[in-house]
């Protein structure tokens, strides 16, 4: 054998044992008829990543005439969009968007029944296996009334009390549905898959992983707290305190479905409370005092299935019999946008005026327009108080001249598009919102470390609680409070908004 020969079969060996290791990589096989290599089906992505099944709500079309940011398609195509970056593949995803819990529960079971059947285990491979490693996860479509819908569809609804909008019958076969989810996930988790549920927990069955939702409690605690920070309510004196008041509406036509007013307030009162029995706030209206308990919600619960109801609530509390007198009003949570944007058209017409950046001076219309185009930095200064009369005592109840029409800063929820040029212009002070973006990247990471079988405990958000009833990981929604200080950084440049819906 000559020299020149023996390179060559060196070489062609070489090759063939390249070849050999690709093929082991990349989970080839060798077709013993005609030697030629093959590979499995969804070997390069499904042996990496598994797979992953969504079961999610669909948007409700008669839910509310408000939309809110947050709604189910935008995380359904959020989370889509962190399992592809994560490494998902097309193929290796499945998606079922349901508008009830009965459609929900079918389509979950035909998807189980399919996962385990022979000819799927093949297709698929083994939900014990690397490559047929998947992860389930699922909302229940559960229904939400307007009281929820005005807020955000990623509401957790815990015992929603019936209505005149809710048929006995009805609630029996969401029951009935609940069960066969719970039937279903648990085959499939008894099976080897994983299961994240998000939002309301389903009897019967326990997850890998709890997302809980936004909760009523959630909504009002954060406005009061940004009410606590906006007035600085720590460095107010109890001879100078500031007047605020609560707005709680019901949307609820029948006015009987109260459980997310009695939440709502429970989660602003553990704020508030705190600084009205220490009398450095009060309510002009008297609706609030020192005396008031977190059970006392129907003190400022109305009823509010239109604007003009709002409007009128709001006049009521802050009406005085003097014709240039005005009650002073430092701040006003609205609890979501709709009854902000009413509030909003109530105080003009009681002749208030300028903005809630004068209550930040540092902050002006002109350092807003700026900083959403991207042009400027804002800073931010401790909030100074607003300028008091001088004949003004510590009484509370008490109206003052042309001066007290000063605009208060007012508190929403939501994030309706058609509201943002309110946050922009100082109107209305905040906004807030589920970082939706947040939350499904942290998702999709959970997905792939379960079908790796690797540690959650290198997943920061993760905390163990027993929200679901047992200790479980459980992931907290990420909220994002906005005002004009931050509305670029928080919806404009994560793409939930755009400038012109800013009206800019």
């Amino acid at each position: 054998m000559g020299k020149g020969t023996s390179h060559i079969i060196r070489a062609f060996v070489s090759l063939a044992m390249a070849g050999s290791l690709m093929c082991a990589t990349a989970g080839c096989s060798t077709d013993p008829l005609t030697g030629t290599a093959t590979t499995s089906p969804s070997a390069t992505t499904a042996a990496s990543t598994g797979h992953v099944a969504l079961f999610l709500p669909s948007n409700s079309p008669n839910l509310s005439q408000n939309v809110p940011l947050n709604n189910w398609n935008t995380l359904n195509d959020s989370l889509e969009n962190a399992l592809s970056t994560g490494g998902f593949s097309g193929k290796s995803m499945n998606r079922e968007t349901s508008g009830s819990l009965a459609s929900q529960s079918d389509a979950l079971k035909r998807y189980v029944q399919e996962r385990l059947n022979a000819d799927s285990k093949e297709q698929y491979g083994d939900p014990q296996t690397e490559q047929g490693a998947t992860t389930i996860v699922i909302a229940p479509a559960v229904r939400l009334d307007r009281n929820y819908g005005e807020y955000s569809h990623f509401i957790t609804t815990p015992n929603q009390e019936p209505s005149d909008q809710d048929a006995s019958d009805t609630d029996s076969d969401e029951s009935s549905s609940m069960r066969q989810i719970a039937d279903s996930l648990n085959k499939a988790k008894n099976a080897g898959m994983h299961v994240v549920v998000l939002g309301n927990p389903i009897d019967g069955f326990v997850p890998n992983v709890y997302v809980p939702l936004v909760t009523a409690a959630d909504i009002g605690r954060m406005q009061a707290q940004q009410i606590v920070s906006k007035l600085d309510l720590d460095a107010v004196s109890e001879s100078n305190p500031k007047a605020i008041e609560v707005l709680l509406p019901n949307t609820d036509p029948s006015g009987k479905n109260n459980s997310f007013q009695a939440q709502a307030f429970e989660g602003i009162w553990e704020v508030l409370g705190p600084y009205f029995r220490q009398r450095k706030a009060y309510s002009p209206s008297q609706r609030l005092s020192f005396f008031t308990t977190k059970s006392d919600y129907k003190d400022v619960m109305f009823k509010a299935t239109k604007d003009s109801q709002i409007e009128d609530e709001l006049k009521s509390r802050l009406e005085t019999k003097g014709r240039d007198a005005a009650v002073r009003i430092d701040g006003i949570l609205a609890m979501n946008d709709f009854t902000a944007a009413a509030s909003i058209k109530a105080l003009k017409t009681m002749g208030y005026s300028g903005s809630s950046m004068d209550v930040n001076p540092s902050i002006t219309i002109f350092d807003v327009v700026g900083n959403i185009a991207g042009r400027k930095p804002l800073n931010r200064q401790r909030v100074p108080d607003p300028a008091q009369s001088g004949d003004e005592s510590a009484q509370p109840s008490q109206t003052t001249k042309t001066d007290s029409k000063q605009w208060p800063i007012i508190t929403g929820f939501g994030a309706y598009i058609s509201d943002i040029p309110n946050i922009v212009n100082g109107l209305q002070w905040m906004t807030g919102l589920v970082d939706v973006h947040a939350n499904t990247g942290t998702i999709a990471q959970i997905a792939l470390q379960l079908n790796r079988k690797e540690k959650l405990s290198n997943i920061a958000e993760l905390k163990t609680s027993d929200d679901y009833g047992s200790e479980i990981p459980t992931l907290h929604m990420t909220l994002l409070a906005v005002s004009a200080a931050n509305l670029k950084a928080a919806l404009i440049d994560p793409g939930y908004i755009s400038l012109a819906d800013a009206d800019m």
